[in-house]
């Protein structure tokens, strides 16, 4: 391939949509990744309507559609534990009002981000390099020089007209760039475990991705991610001394059911309301969770990277091609951002949105307190427990706040 054109830092989905937008345009890309292998575990699994058109503008949605779990997505369950009685289930059928399919398509990060690799790779326009880590980035006025490190300690220097710097959450990039993050941070410590499990017994008349545990004992999020052997379950961190080897006790206790499990990985995780204060620093470009960090509350992180690079690329391809000027790249965070902040904002919404659940049940001391407790309910107390239950509905069914498409401007 020709020189670079643009380097992009980070080969995650966002990083991977970007090198597909510019390799679709013509335009020569490499993308570094510091990460040998892709992503294991199941991470971001929501892709909305939005994002969705990228990939099949892209080609690639097809594959995406095949990838995805055979998973009906009938209903948001709240339950005492998995196996347990449920506290009420919010109807998101293709019956009821607000459908989540085709709104929601529902494909890992660990199922994407391959489907997206192998894509990348076929362009000839991309250089994809993995196992390579960005030890600096500086930019100059007509280009960006960089310097690379490969795993076998060889250093390679490189240059490109612009860079995007999408290499997540932590960013080194951003950091070395001096740009700052806006907004609170961490809500919380969690426990991400990522297990192995036949769960499809317990789906029955109650299919779909999302069930709430309110166990006392252990209380989080269980995440189906292929019914028939891939989940997470999230729950926040007590402070306990060696909290970590007890997970797979308070996994059995979440489950409550008779279904053996294999632990596949352990992670620890912060989320934050945060949006960069700026998303431009000459000729680097910040797309992602580079850019913001949301609670997972509502899925919108992903989905609004997605957004990001096609927004972003879009306008790279304009200037390159000599259709635009310089400065319109600067519309780029004019449009991105404050959807970005729109969405960080309805995210940590949807997670405050959760406690009224919680202040309908009031405070059970244990997972007996709690059944007993769901068993008396009266009248009046199970319309109230269903009105917190459907409160959360754009919880689920939003397409989030999306910039304006720079094809219709």
């Amino acid at each position: 391939m020709s020189a670079p054109r643009v380097l992009i830092v980070g080969g995650g989905p966002v990083g991977l949509t970007a090198s597909l937008l510019l390799s679709q345009r013509g335009i020569a890309n490499v993308v570094v990744e510091r990460r040998d292998e892709t992503l294991r575990a199941p991470a971001a699994h929501v892709l909305r309507r939005r994002p969705m058109d990228v990939f099949a503008r892209l080609g690639v949605s097809d594959d995406i559609l095949r990838a995805a779990p055979h998973l009906p997505i009938d209903a948001i369950t709240w339950c005492a534990t998995f196996g347990g009685p449920d506290a009420g289930r919010l109807d998101v059928s293709a019956n009821s009002s607000s459908p989540l399919d085709p709104v929601w398509t529902n494909c890992p990060q660990n199922l994407l981000e391959p489907i997206l690799l192998d894509h990348a790779k076929r362009c000839p326009e991309a250089r994809i390099l993995r196992g390579v880590e960005c030890t600096d980035l500086v930019p100059g006025s007509t280009s960006v020089r960089a310097t690379l490190h490969h795993g076998d300690g060889r250093e390679e220097a490189i240059e490109a007209a612009w860079a995007i710097a999408a290499d997540g959450a932590g960013s080194p990039t951003r950091r070395r760039l001096g740009i700052p993050m806006l907004g609170d941070g961490p809500q919380g410590r969690f426990f991400m475990t990522h297990f192995r499990a036949d769960l499809r017994p317990w789906l029955e008349g109650r299919s779909g991705p999302l069930f709430w545990i309110l166990n006392p004992d252990s209380p989080g999020t269980l995440i189906v991610h292929e019914p028939e052997r891939s989940h997470v379950f999230m729950t926040i961190q007590r402070g306990e001394p060696d909290e970590r080897e007890g997970l797979p006790t308070r996994l059995r206790a979440a489950l409550g059911v008779d279904a053996p499990f294999e632990i596949v990985s352990i992670d620890e995780w912060s989320p934050h309301v945060q949006v960069a204060e700026r998303y431009r620093e000459g000729r680097v470009f910040l797309a992602g969770d580079a850019a913001h960090r949301f609670p997972p509350s509502g899925g919108l992180g992903l989905n609004t990277g997605i957004l990001d690079a096609d927004h972003l690329c879009h306008r790279l391809a304009e200037v390159e091609a000599g259709r635009a000027d310089e400065a319109s790249l600067d519309r780029y965070e004019e449009a991105c951002r404050p959807a970005a902040q729109a969405n960080a904002d309805a995210s940590f919404g949807n997670l405050l949105r959760l406690g009224a659940i919680g202040k309908v049940l009031g405070r059970c001391t244990d997972l007996g307190a709690l059944e007993a407790r769901l068993a008396s309910l009266s009248a009046d107390e199970r319309r109230a427990l269903d009105d917190a239950i459907e409160l959360q509905r754009s919880h689920f069914v939003s397409d989030g706040h999306v910039p304006d498409d720079p094809r219709a401007a």
